[in-house]
Formats: structure tokens, C-alpha cells, sequence
């Protein structure tokens, strides 16, 4: 999945697609309609494949090995030994997973994709709260609410993807689980079977709120519409380095800039350096970083102004992010410590894809995803 504003390094057509889905999720939360299907990100662990084999017509659940040239597909506990015993966690998972699911798959059958949120024991009640922990991120509700009640059921997993259009699980396409389908799953009395759908609250959305992104939304038009027609073939075949540089200064707290990028590159291209032998190598590469570099600093202004169109972009979506958070009927904490949620993920009818997650947020929910590890580490030592 692609940050919403990554896209902007894809050229032009990617520029319009970072506006669209902006503004798609903008009316979604504005309570307009839209044409852009946005669902929450949920820290669900693991993830799970399940549903009617094409080939005989049995359930079945799966690992993401499922899609495998040689698929490992679970057609009962013993299977599940067979083909996971190595991993014992996983093991229980996908047996729960093959005595809940059945109960909900939909009558016309269908292959689809989802993660465990919690099992039988995975739920704890303190402080009139539920709280359920399946990967990183501790997801909590209050007993009374219709979440909590719904924690007390003994499988819960979300459901976020289908299937279809393949005549094996190899050909198969993937696409959201649309509302349709959703619909047509059974409801069970020990299934959770949560709904990513986001929930709408067009008064959590204030007029501030909406000011400030559409400020950051038109700053990132005029920025954009002051590039110069050649600027987009400057930046080409730069966007996974570009994209690379970015999540690095989301790490060390700095600002992209061209010049951080270059240093970026040089700092890489050094390591490459040192992977070769010969001197014939090494000087190749100096030599081929060196033209890089050249590139870039003779089209400085194309880079950086596309580096100030994606931080606009990346400002209006954190806007979009918080509105999102305070519409969750969750709370979320890691290790204690409060957090926001994962995120969304936004599908258009063309089939693009965005993920919309504050990664500022995201850089410190890893640091204290190390927190967690650092002490399971001490407490297995």
C-alpha cells in the first residue's frame, strides 16, 4: 500500500490521484458522498485466508502461503499440524479459525481474507473495560458497549478482503470486501466479526478542521501548478529513493529537502561501494552516483518543488488522520502508553489504492513496538 501522498512521485497521474482520494476521504468525513471506499487498518494478528476451495469445494482456512505455487491449505486440525507445527502459535490460531469460521461464511461460498483479532483467552476485563492485544496495538472498550459485549464472544477477526474472478487461488484477484458482500456473512453468537468500514461523524469533522485542510490542499495545488511541465520527467525513476528518503526523516525527526535526499543517496551509495572489490567497481559507481548528483542539483527546483507539494499533501492528510481517530469507538493504547489508531486504507473504482496513516505516529508507535520486544527479550533471558 501507498502513503496518499507517495503517489505524487508516480508523476502527474499520481498527483491526481493524492488529490482525489484526499478529497474523497474529505467528503466521506464531511458526510458527503463519495465515490472513494475507505475502511480502517486493524493491528490484527495473523492474518488468515479462508473460505470454499475452488478445486473441492471444501473450507478451508490458510496462511498467506495459500497463494503459494505449491499452496498449503487446511482442511482440518490435523492438516494444520502438518503444515505448521513448526509454529505453535500460528497453529492455534488457525485451528480456532477453522472451528469458528465456517459459522459465518456466506451460503454462496467465496474465498476471503482476513485477521484474528482475538481467540478463546485472548480477552481481558480490568476497570470495567475489555481489552483485546492481537499484535502490537492494545484495542480497549468499555464492558457495557456493544464492542465490549461483542469481545466476550470467543473468535473475533476482521474481514477485509475477497476474492474472485480466478479459477484457482494462484489467478484469484484480491480486492476490499465490498458492503454487498459483507452482507451476505451469518451472524454467529461466538463470532465477533468486526466491520473496518469507518464510522461517520460529521460533527467530529469541525469547520477548523475542514479550514485547515483545505488550506493545505490548495497550497499544495499552487505549488504544484508552479512546476514547470518538464519538472514530472526530472523526478522520473527517483520516487523509490524519494519515498526511502522520506521514511528516513520520519525516523530522525528532519525535514525532506534535496539536500537530505542527496546525502540520502551518497550515504547509500557509499554501502554499495563497499559490497564490491575490485577498484574498476568501485570507480563505477563513483562515477555513476557523481552523474546522479549532477541530475539532481541541475534540477533542484523541480525536486524541491515537488518535495513541498508531498509535505502539504502529507499535512492534509494528518488533518483527515485525527478526524478518523476521534470517530473510533476504540481506545488504543501500545505498552500502555496511548496511541491513534492504525489508519485507513482508500480504494477507488479504478482499483488505486491509499493508505492514510500519521506517519509521525506510526515511527513512534515502532519505537515502542522496540519497547515491548526489548522486554519480552529481558523476561526470556
Amino acid at each position: 500500500l501507498t502513503h496518499v501522498e507517495d503517489h505524487v512521485f508516480d508523476g502527474h497521474d499520481g498527483v491526481a490521484t493524492a488529490d482525489s482520494h484526499l478529497m474523497g476521504l474529505h467528503d466521506t468525513l464531511s458526510g458527503k458522498k463519495s465515490s472513494l471506499h475507505v475502511s480502517d487498518k486493524w493491528d490484527g494478528a495473523p492474518s488468515v485466508v479462508f473460505g470454499k476451495d475452488p478445486d473441492s469445494g471444501h473450507f478451508f482456512v490458510a496462511s498467506k502461503s495459500a497463494f503459494n505455487k505449491n499452496p498449503k491449505l487446511n482442511f482440518t486440525p490435523e492438516d494444520i499440524e502438518r503444515n505448521h507445527g513448526h509454529a505453535p502459535g500460528l497453529v492455534e490460531k488457525l485451528k480456532w479459525a477453522l472451528k469458528y469460521l465456517p459459522s459465518i461464511m456466506p451460503k454462496g461460498g467465496g474465498v476471503f481474507q482476513g485477521d484474528i483479532m482475538h481467540a478463546p483467552g485472548d480477552v481481558e476485563k480490568k476497570g470495567g473495560m475489555y481489552s483485546m492485544t492481537p499484535n502490537t496495538i492494545t484495542y480497549s472498550a468499555a464492558a457495557d458497549s456493544v464492542e465490549g459485549r461483542n469481545m466476550r464472544k470467543p473468535f473475533g477477526i476482521v474481514v477485509h478482503t475477497q476474492y474472485g474472478r480466478g479459477r484457482d487461488l494462484q489467478s484469484m484477484d484480491a480486492e476490499p470486501l465490498s458492503d454487498k458482500q459483507r452482507e451476505k456473512f451469518d451472524k454467529h453468537p461466538d463470532v465477533n466479526n468486526i466491520d473496518p468500514t469507518i464510522k461517520i461523524n460529521p460533527s467530529n469533522y469541525t469547520p477548523e478542521e475542514q479550514k485547515a485542510f483545505l488550506n493545505h490542499m490548495e497550497n499544495a495545488r499552487r505549488t504544484y501548478a508552479s512546476m514547470k511541465p518538464e519538472s514530472m520527467d526530472a523526478i522520473a525513476g527517483h520516487g523509490p529513493n524519494l519515498e526511502a528518503h522520506i521514511n528516513n526523516t520520519i525516523k530522525t525527526g528532519e525535514t525532506p529537502s534535496v539536500q537530505g535526499y542527496m546525502d540520502h543517496l551518497t550515504a547509500k551509495n557509499q554501502k554499495d561501494i563497499e559490497k564490491v572489490k575490485t577498484q574498476a567497481a568501485k570507480d563505477k559507481k563513483i562515477q555513476a552516483h557523481a552523474t546522479v548528483l549532477k541530475h539532481i542539483s541541475d534540477n533542484r527546483n523541480h525536486f524541491d518543488k515537488l518535495l513541498q507539494t508531498h509535505s502539504h499533501l502529507q499535512n492534509a492528510k494528518n488533518i483527515l488522520v485525527g478526524v478518523m481517530a476521534k470517530n473510533s469507538d476504540y481506545g488504543h493504547s501500545i505498552a500502555g502508553e496511548p496511541t491513534g489508531p492504525e489508519g485507513a486504507v482508500g480504494v477507488d473504482k479504478q482499483g488505486n489504492m491509499s493508505k492514510f496513516v500519521n506517519r509521525q505516529e506510526f515511527s513512534r508507535n515502532n519505537f515502542l513496538r522496540g519497547k515491548i520486544q526489548q522486554m519480552k527479550a529481558q523476561q526470556n533471558a
